[in-house]
């Protein structure tokens, strides 16, 4: 589900608590699409045709394996957390359509990031629905545990 306050089944995920439905979160993803100016998938992505689609994981199964090149022949290439790619295109590619994750599995250096790729949370507790509003409203994180500011996906990277 992208992110829509016209979602035809909002109203049935409103009673399930995360991560099978947003109850108890409904009033703060409400606000994060009122200040949210593009939640959509943008021309490019909504204009592809997943006949070959491929999800790369981040397991190293494909060291050494030296199938990149077949990996960037997908149509859709999915990566899941932070799954690298630079420095290792060789076995994994380095074509992102779609990057998914949750915050804890995201990448912490905004470098990391591909900038033709789409940035998906996948939100599965009440924290990382809070850590999506944080994103968007451009709020500082500090963990009360380390006492240090925690790094986001770049402003760049619209948050879906």
């Amino acid at each position: 589900m992208f992110l829509d306050d016209s979602f035809r089944k909002w109203a049935r995920i409103r009673e399930f608590v995360p991560p099978f439905g947003i109850k108890g979160q409904d009033n703060l993803i409400k606000a994060i699409l009122s200040v949210t100016k593009e939640y959509r998938l943008t021309p490019a992505l909504d204009s592809l045709h997943c006949r070959r689609c491929i999800i790369v994981g981040n397991g190293g199964v494909l060291a050494n394996k030296s199938l990149g090149s077949r990996i960037d022949d997908y149509d859709i290439v999915i990566r899941l957390n932070s799954a690298p790619v630079k420095g290792f295109e060789r076995d994994v590619g380095s074509k992102t359509t779609l990057r998914i994750t949750y915050p804890e599995g995201a990448m912490q250096r905004p470098e990391q990031y591909e900038r033709d790729s789409l940035f998906v949370l996948a939100g599965f507790k009440w924290q990382d629905f809070k850590w999506l509003k944080y994103i968007v409203y451009k709020e500082r994180v500090v963990s009360s545990r380390l006492q240090a500011p925690l790094l986001l996906p770049p402003a760049s990277q619209s948050p879906t």
